[in-house]
């Protein structure tokens, strides 16, 4: 298949484009978050940026954790007879990460927001793996690298578009003298995506096991 052909086949696949649109909005999200973090972290909760900066990679191995575990937990329900596992587990990581990082952003206490934002960023993470071998479930072995390559475009897309769009909703809901309030609005307003991406990937879970077996019969066909 020429490249245009084989993007349009893969698009075609109901799974595929489903988890295509729920990967790029949770690196939408975490691009987003990444980008402001200090310095919503600074102002909403009276901490020095010096103080921020060694306060990240607490959160980072959260979800360094996460990203260890859900591939992890998605292949032990699958052998024990959960054939939708890798769809269920990123579609609850997404909405558990919803419910932590709303306490965590509208808190002022920061002893009570870095362990909700660890939590928070370890559901986020461990949503990806999980996700990533799904779309290669669903996809000929011989399209993968097109098909990541679709992927991978809208993904960037996404990541690079997303500090426009949270500083342009922060600076639209910034009080007069600073933006931290237009920040703490801008993530909560962004946290709706992560719940629809949740309840997308839930509808999912009824396209999925025959998209793979459609996978698995166009494999052999071709052997």
């Amino acid at each position: 298949m020429s490249m245009w052909r084989a993007v349009v086949y893969t698009l075609r696949i109901p799974t595929n484009r489903v988890m295509i649109v729920a990967s790029a909005v949770g690196y939408f999200f975490f691009a987003g978050l990444s980008t402001f973090a200090v310095e919503f972290i600074s102002g909403h909760y009276g901490v020095g940026k010096v103080a921020v900066s060694g306060l990240i990679p607490i959160v980072g191995l959260g979800a360094l954790a996460g990203v260890l575990s859900g591939g992890r937990l998605a292949d032990r329900l699958m052998r024990h007879r959960h054939p939708n596992a890798r769809v269920l587990v990123p579609a609850s990581a997404y909405i558990i990460s919803v419910a932590l990082f709303l306490p965590a952003v509208v808190t002022t206490s920061l002893a009570v927001a870095i362990p909700l934002f660890m939590a928070a960023a370890f559901a986020l993470a461990a949503a990806n793996p999980p996700l990533d071998a799904a779309r290669l479930d669903v996809m000929h072995s011989r399209l993968w690298g097109r098909a990541e390559s679709a992927r991978t475009l809208l993904r960037r897309t996404a990541e690079a578009g997303a500090p426009v769009v949270f500083g342009f909703v922060a600076d639209m809901f910034s009080a007069p003298g600073g933006r931290v309030s237009g920040l703490e609005y801008a993530f909560l307003i962004m946290l709706a995506p992560l719940v629809a991406n949740g309840l997308i990937l839930l509808r999912a879970r009824h396209t999925y096991a025959r998209d793979v077996a459609t996978a698995a019969a166009s494999e052999e066909s071709t052997r």
